[in-house]
């Protein structure tokens, strides 16, 4: 064990107790509890307002395509510290509902929860804001036909048929930073609403409508952006007192007595210095993990292919897989909304990988049990307390039981691909030939998204949700391969970072793609 591995340590145990301390300090009431309407069992969390705080009305929040309740809680605890009842809702497929996903279940089910909760009591359709993003956006529009409510906020709303009617007092976001497709979305809802209106007689009239563009943002950061919130909430409040003016409205949200903002971002400040903090504790468990299985690290002499060959060949398997996959998608019972498409990708990428270098494949080849447990051990452990550490905060990474079958199938065949990516990589070097193999990575995993945006704009695979996860996957990406080549560093072979590499990443798919 060295130093600069125990004071990581000491410094990760120090983010994790301080983000559990912000976190808890920056909290509002909760509550959970399940709609069942329609079968759609649908989780909800109810935040409430500050103790002694008079609910001016409500908010129901409508996640996106891939995302879950908890991604929006930012949004619903700004709210909720502003005055409004805030209700997140799983849909079908995602987070913790495990009814499956299909985009008009998602729809009938976002309409049955406004109509239970108004049913119920807990909310007055006259006194209610949509929330909704990406697909939760475009869904928010739909539902206004339905069930109107008196205001819908749509931020980057997916793709959708213009609604028979625009809902009443409609405020959409576009960000700077979002695919052309969905711009298009936005200002398609700007011509049919006729162009904005802002003023008074707009909101008492229920007919306001605003496209705001806001800059330095993407399809993401919106739903954990201080202007979208503070803007949402304004049109909120402008909607429920259309008497008052907008500068005094604005000066109660900026003066509110509960500290929303300091405290609603001291609380997503907490939920990513924890994270950090687990990054932090990762070296210093991985020495543990290698010295337990007895791991220690010798001389690679492993061939691999040469920096350029390696790219080209991969950008051809890369392209062979979205061509092979046009006549038809083989691991579509996984049952894993665009992940049966990405991991049939992986496994045609991997096979052709390794059938072009299978001599050096089984030469690296090397299957000892200790180097698996410790592989897998580790890779278990990491994800484990990662997402446990995000379920509770930002978003649902803990697997429900039919996460855990998906990730049961999806492992092996994901193996096959790591086991192909180290084929490509070779051993960890140092200095400048460790970032020129860091380098190499990048390209190869860029390759493969380049290939999957091929199948979409010019294929017609309609796999649009690999695109717009790409700083997911990129992010992802980094940190897996930094985990898997510190763990190299450690003694691992090439098969054992292979099997870590896939149990992170049947975890990511597992928990990611909506349920189908």
């Amino acid at each position: 064990m060295k130093l600069w591995e125990l004071v990581l340590a000491i410094v990760g145990i120090i983010c994790l107790l301080l983000g559990a301390i912000w976190i808890r300090r920056g909290e509002l009431p909760k509550q959970e509890f399940t709609i069942s309407d329609g079968g759609c069992n649908m989780p909800v969390t109810w935040i409430q307002p500050p103790a002694g705080v008079n609910p001016a009305g409500s908010a129901i929040f409508i996640h996106g395509l891939s995302a879950n309740r908890r991604l929006m809680t930012y949004l619903g605890e700004d709210f909720a510290g502003h005055g409004f009842n805030s209700y997140l809702v799983d849909l079908p497929g995602h987070g913790d509902n495990t009814v499956p996903f299909n985009f008009l279940r998602a729809q009938q089910c976002a309409s049955a929860a406004v109509e239970s909760l108004i049913r119920s009591g807990k909310i007055e359709a006259k006194t209610t804001v949509l929330v909704g993003h990406s697909m939760g956006g475009a869904i928010s529009i739909r539902v206004a036909d339905r069930d109107p409510v008196a205001a819908t906020i749509a931020i980057s709303p997916g793709p959708s048929n213009l609604p028979q009617r625009m809902p009443a007092n409609l405020l959409v976001f576009s960000a700077s930073g979002d695919i052309a497709y969905l711009k298009s979305q936005a200002k398609k809802l700007k011509a049919a609403a006729g162009g904005d209106r802002t003023e008074a007689e707009d909101f008492a009239e229920a007919r306001a409508f605003q496209l705001e563009h806001v800059p330095h943002s993407t399809h993401t950061s919106l739903i954990m952006d201080r202007r979208v919130a503070h803007e949402a909430e304004l049109w909120a409040m402008r909607t429920l007192f259309p008497q008052v003016s907008s500068e005094t409205l604005a000066l109660n949200l900026d003066l509110a007595t509960y500290e929303t903002y300091k405290l609603g971002r001291r609380r997503l400040a907490g939920a990513f210095l924890g994270e950090c903090g687990i990054f932090l504790l990762f070296p210093i468990c991985a020495t543990i993990v290698a010295k337990i299985a007895g791991l220690s690290r010798a001389e690679s002499e492993e061939r691999h292919p040469g920096f350029l060959l390696a790219i080209l060949e991969f950008a051809f398997c890369s392209l062979v897989g979205v061509l092979i996959l046009t006549l038809g998608v083989p691991l579509r019972f996984l049952h894993l909304y665009s992940a049966d498409y990405l991991v049939s990708l992986l496994l045609i990428v991997g096979g052709i990988v390794i059938i072009l270098n299978r001599k050096i494949a089984r030469e690296i080849f090397a299957l000892k049990s200790t180097q698996v447990f410790a592989a897998a051990a580790l890779g278990f452990a990491t994800f484990l307390g990662l997402g446990a550490w995000l379920n509770w905060q930002i978003t649902d990474a803990w697997l429900t039981a039919p996460r855990w079958l998906r990730f049961a199938g999806v492992l092996p065949i994901v193996w096959i691909y790591m086991y192909a990516e180290e084929v490509m990589l070779g051993p960890v070097q140092s200095g400048k030939g460790r970032a020129l193999r860091f380098g190499k990575f990048l390209i190869l995993r860029l390759e493969l998204w380049l290939a999957c945006a091929v199948g979409v704009y010019f294929l017609g695979s309609s796999q649009i949700l690999l695109v717009i996860l790409f700083t997911f996957l990129l992010l992802f990406s980094v940190l897996q391969r930094l985990a898997a080549d510190a763990l190299r560093l450690r003694g691992a072979h090439s098969t054992a970072a292979a099997l870590f590499s896939a149990i992170l990443a049947a975890w990511f798919v597992a928990a990611v793609f909506p349920l189908t």
